[in-house]
């Protein structure tokens, strides 16, 4: 083939320096025609195909070749050494090599790149293995050979609660904002000196560095106090970050810390005790007995049955068995003079049965059994039977909640009157506003502690009677009271949301006689229905099925 080209008066010829390949044609009457591949293949045969060829410069020399009526030479290759080149991330993190082969020429070597590297102020982070890996290979594309080290944040001060079965004074939700049906037991006391809660300080986090060797700090932890007034509480004088009982009581778990409630245990209420109010939880291990009344400013715990009596407690009512009363059934203006037996929370409800009653609660009334005749009120929702159980009958009366009723069975074959209404709440938006006005308030508070704590830094003359150390107590405090109320209008707007998707879910059955109060909307049950869901549909209450429905919701149908 070479003698092919000779035959057309072309012939290859390295530079002195062995650096570059031209070729040379010499006219010699006849011209062949003259292609890509011959040349390829002669430059192959003279051992030259090493060398860095210039497939333009080809196509040149063909061009040339097929005009050409005088002798030429041409550049068409080059000895070439190996190359890196270095390309580093705009935030100094990463840095990329491209090893490029050597063309007949000299290999890149590790002190080459070791020398990039330097000149490219790359001194930290370095892979060695990719470094070693690409050298092998010969080449490299793109390919991570520094990574930077991110600075890694503080973790935000944690609260360990040390006492098992510890109570809160919130509902827990599911994704639906339904509480799970649970029994709150019997009361857990502490006694003086027992340990409550462990604060696990804010750590301030790992220092990180970029490839450059620049030192990259990190975000700190947030640092947060216990509560203010923890009553029944106090720090452990020894372990500033252990909360001890102060008194013998009730722990109740609270944001950023846990209070003791006293606790006042009773074998029953009648006559012989007279009516009890008390500043913290009521454990009554039998009855509540007619006429009687107990008032607490934590919960209330009854091993027996209340009868016409009152209860009204700050946080929870537990009753083992149930509640009755007596009075008359039709709904009037004043509703709660209509009934002997009234119970008011701010928690939660958890009782076996109710009848003729009046009953207001905080979040949930859970009932296990039946209700009947009675009005119940529950800022959440009302649950009556548990899952699965035959029992769970709501009958007469009126049940209110703001996202949920839900019972097995809803009414009476009597047709007895029973009003359900589901989606109000009136206090909430003005809840919301309230919050918000208090969280501007204390956020002007915060940029005025932040300017003081600035300027006295930058002017420690200034810093008179521990005036920064005062300040940065007061921001810390602040920050924590802060937080507390993002989470409540956090979990207000939350709330507002579920509102619109407030359900009425009868697990087995319907009757007539029965009313569905949705917003505006009213829908008179005149024949029994099967189960079902009552919701909120374009405006209008829909009755839809329990499987139909919740198989609607699944991802995918």
């Amino acid at each position: 083939m070479n003698d092919a080209l000779n035959q057309r008066g072309i012939a290859f010829q390295l530079s002195d320096d062995g650096a570059k390949l031209s070729a040379v044609f010499e006219p010699s009457g006849e011209k062949p025609a003259l292609d890509l591949e011959a040349i390829k293949q002669a430059i192959a045969e003279q051992g030259l195909a090493a060398l860095f060829i210039d497939e333009n410069a080809l196509e040149r020399l063909i061009e040339q070749y097929n005009s050409a009526t005088e002798s030429f030479s041409l550049e068409i290759g080059a000895r070439r050494d190996g190359d890196c080149a270095i390309r580093i991330a705009a935030n100094h993190m990463t840095a990329w090599l491209t090893l490029t082969p050597p063309f007949g020429g000299v290999p890149v070597t590790r002190d080459k790149i070791d020398q990039t590297l330097k000149e490219s102020g790359i001194v930290s982070g370095i892979l060695e293995y990719e470094i070693e890996s690409s050298l092998a290979a010969g080449s490299a594309s793109e390919r991570v050979i520094a990574q930077g080290k991110a600075p890694v944040p503080g973790v935000d001060t944690q609260f360990q609660s040390l006492v098992t079965e510890i109570k809160e004074r919130h509902p827990h939700l599911d994704e639906h904002g339904i509480a799970d049906y649970r029994d709150l037991g019997a009361i857990v006391t502490v006694n003086p000196g027992d340990p409550l809660m462990r604060r696990i300080p804010a750590t301030p986090g790992e220092n990180g560095q970029d490839i450059m060797g620049l030192v990259l700090n990190p975000m700190p932890g947030k640092d947060i106090p216990f509560a203010s007034a923890l009553h029944g509480a106090e720090l452990d004088t020894e372990d500033r970050n252990m909360l001890r009982a102060a008194i013998t009581g009730q722990p109740i778990l609270v944001a950023q810390g846990v209070i003791v409630e006293s606790t006042l245990t009773l074998p029953q209420v009648d006559l012989s005790t007279g009516n009890i109010n008390f500043d913290g939880s009521v454990n009554v291990k039998g009855d509540v007995k007619d006429g009687m009344k107990i008032h607490a400013t934590g919960d209330v715990f009854v091993g027996g049955t209340v009868e016409a009596a009152e209860i009204q407690a700050v946080g929870n009512i537990v009753i083992a068995r149930g509640v009755i009363g007596h009075g008359n059934y039709s709904i009037a203006t004043d509703i709660s003079q209509k009934y002997s037996a009234k119970l008011q929370c701010a928690g939660s409800l958890n009782v076996r049965f109710i009848e003729n009653a009046f009953v207001m609660a905080g979040t949930d009334i859970c009932i296990e059994e039946f209700s009947m005749h009675s009005e119940l009120t529950a800022d959440n929702q009302i649950i009556v039977g548990k899952a699965g159980a035959k029992k769970g009958h709501l009958i007469g009366g009126r049940a209110r909640a703001t996202l949920l009723i839900k019972a097995a069975v809803f009414g009476s074959e009597a047709g007895i009157t029973t009003q359900l209404q589901v989606g109000f709440n009136p206090f909430l938006h003005e809840h919301l506003n309230s919050v918000k006005r208090k969280i501007e308030a204390k956020t002007k508070e915060q940029d005025d502690l932040e300017k003081i704590i600035t300027f006295v830094q930058s002017h420690p003359e200034k810093n008179k009677d521990n005036l920064l150390e005062k300040a940065r107590h007061t921001l810390d405090k602040l920050l924590g009271e802060m937080e507390i109320l993002q989470q409540e209008q956090t979990s207000i707007q939350s709330e507002e949301e579920l509102i619109a998707h407030a359900q009425i879910i009868a697990e087995r059955a319907i009757h007539g006689g029965t009313e569905i109060h949705m917003g505006s909307r009213i829908l008179r049950i005149n024949s029994e229905r099967g189960n079902g869901i009552f919701q909120l549909k374009e405006g209008e209450i829909e009755f839809g099925n329990i499987l139909r429905d919740r198989a609607s919701d699944k991802p995918g149908a």
